[in-house]
């Protein structure tokens, strides 16, 4: 299963929410800290603590960067 680290108040994080909803993605939602520091699950999984982070179902971190994120969940989970 997909796990995104997020924040509520994250736009970027938002965005990406917004598209694993549109295309009806279940996934495990992980708030994390709002101060970088205290994000030490996210630092030990990505080698960085910025959000939002998806791990993959195969293990895969894209970090940090909504825009791939997006790209990554439309090139394999919409519907042709």
């Amino acid at each position: 299963m997909l796990k995104l680290y997020q924040a509520e108040w994250c736009p970027y994080c938002a965005s990406v929410r917004s598209k694993m909803t549109a295309l009806g993605i279940t996934y495990i939602n992980i708030n994390v800290p709002r101060a970088k520091a205290d994000r030490k699950e996210l630092t030990e999984i990505s080698g960085q603590a910025g959000i939002p982070t998806l791990v993959t179902e195969d293990g895969t971190v894209i970090a940090n960067d909504d825009e791939a994120i997006n790209k990554y969940l439309e090139d394999n989970y919409a519907k042709a």
